[in-house]
């Protein structure tokens, strides 16, 4: 008598899970481009001034969007190229000295990890010149005995809101401002900003 014990062929093996999420460079691109929407439109001419909370929410999503996508080479790839979008968007800003906008674009272009020292040199200008307080002439005042000309000023810190008021003569240096001259009849002053 013969027996013959036969096993049944163990079953395939499941098939790999399909993968979730883009799976290309350009399917990163098409979910990471809306993020600088904003930008874009602030930089189009007459465009909005951003204010604080969207430059929070861009540099925001882009950080969430590195982390999500710089973990593969096609990611990093789209990064890279909204980083360049980015860059070029800094550039136009600050040919228009848009400063704010400058500081946005080049925080964002950080946050990619990314280096530029045309951007550095840029994020510097634009810092002295967001330090550059706005002037308010107040009014005018002449000195008859001397023959001085005094001018009244506010100067406002575009960062805190502070006032300060001046009075100041043509020549004098205050608060990195030196006063040039008086235009016209008691009509306006010429101002030169010392840091840059």
């Amino acid at each position: 008598i013969l027996v013959l014990w036969a096993c049944s062929p163990p079953p395939p093996p499941p098939p790999p899970p399909a993968p979730v999420g883009p799976q290309s460079k350009e399917e990163v691109a098409v979910l990471i481009k809306p993020i600088i929407d904003p930008l874009r439109t602030s930089a189009l001419p007459g465009g909005p001034v951003l204010p604080d909370s969207t430059r929070q929410m861009v540099v925001g999503q882009l950080r969430d969007a590195t982390a999500q996508y710089g973990g593969t080479e096609f990611g990093r790839a789209a990064l890279r190229d909204l980083g360049y979008e980015i860059s070029e968007l800094a550039k136009s800003a600050a040919m228009d000295e848009r400063w704010r906008l400058t500081m946005t674009c080049i925080d964002a272009f950080e946050v990619l990890s990314m280096e530029s020292k045309l951007l550095n040199r840029l994020g510097e200008r634009a810092e002295k010149m967001l330090e550059q307080p706005t002037v308010r002439v107040r009014g005018f005042l002449e000195d008859g005995e001397k023959g001085d000309l005094y001018v009244f000023m506010e100067l406002i810190d575009r960062k805190t809101g502070d006032i300060k008021r001046v009075e100041a003569r043509e020549g004098e240096e205050f608060e990195g401002l030196r006063l040039l001259k008086v235009v016209g009849r008691n009509q306006k002053v010429r101002m030169e900003y010392l840091k840059i």
